[in-house]
């Protein structure tokens, strides 16, 4: 399981916007558990698969407007509020959720700021290099413009032949829509997401194991 926190970055009036359109872009990618606000100014939830998991972390590096922290770990949801679908991430309980936690912290600090960290329990040297790809991810989407979202937002990622379509819905030529493709490292981000998503799958893995042989 991945719990995701996300810690917005400043403190002025336009902070509840940015929350309120972080949840909902979040709800499209359908959590296990729902995300709710933990603090003022921070999200939490969870999901059960790290692709899911890694697109709503990105989704914090918009225009660096979020500290994304993930644990990858154990989370347990109470059985009867699970059942019924109304959950969130403080009745639950799990290593992810402190990992969670720790690695938003983390994410604060160095020189720049990490931006986004994962933790995994035991997986100290692992985690640090999943983190380092993360790190690549998070600052090419962070350096992204108003523009370059407004096309990137229309795409869905694998599906061919999509250009036309783009250019045409925002008024532009496909040529346009190819340069910020290209201008905003899109390819190249798709292209690392299923292995970065790999490796954030084998820590969680790796920690629920871990765990299992503790208490064995």
């Amino acid at each position: 399981m991945f719990v995701l926190t996300f810690i917005a970055r400043s403190s002025q009036g336009s902070v509840q916007d940015h929350l309120a359109d972080l949840e909902n872009r979040l709800e499209q990618l359908t959590p296990a558990v729902a995300f709710t606000r933990t603090y003022p100014d921070e999200v939490q939830g969870a999901f059960d698969n790290a692709q899911d998991a890694l697109a709503a972390a990105l989704l914090g590096a918009r225009f660096t407007r979020f500290w994304v922290g993930i644990g990858a770990g154990e989370l347990v949801r109470p059985r009867f509020a699970a059942a019924l679908g109304a959950v969130s991430t403080p009745e639950c309980s799990g290593s992810a959720l402190s990992l969670s936690r720790s690695a938003v912290e983390q994410a604060q600090t160095g020189a720049p700021p990490r931006g986004i960290c994962v933790h995994a329990e035991g997986q100290g040297v692992r985690a640090d290099q999943v983190t380092g790809l993360l790190r690549l991810l998070y600052r090419v989407a962070s350096a992204r413009t108003e523009a370059e979202w407004r096309v990137i937002d229309l795409l869905v990622p694998g599906v061919r032949g999509q250009q036309k379509a783009v250019a045409q819905a925002l008024g532009i030529t496909s040529q346009a829509v190819s340069k910020t493709l290209v201008r905003s490292y899109w390819h190249e981000e798709l292209a690392s997401r299923e292995l970065i998503a790999e490796l954030l799958e084998g820590l969680s893995w790796q920690a629920v194991e871990r765990l299992v042989e503790i208490r064995r």
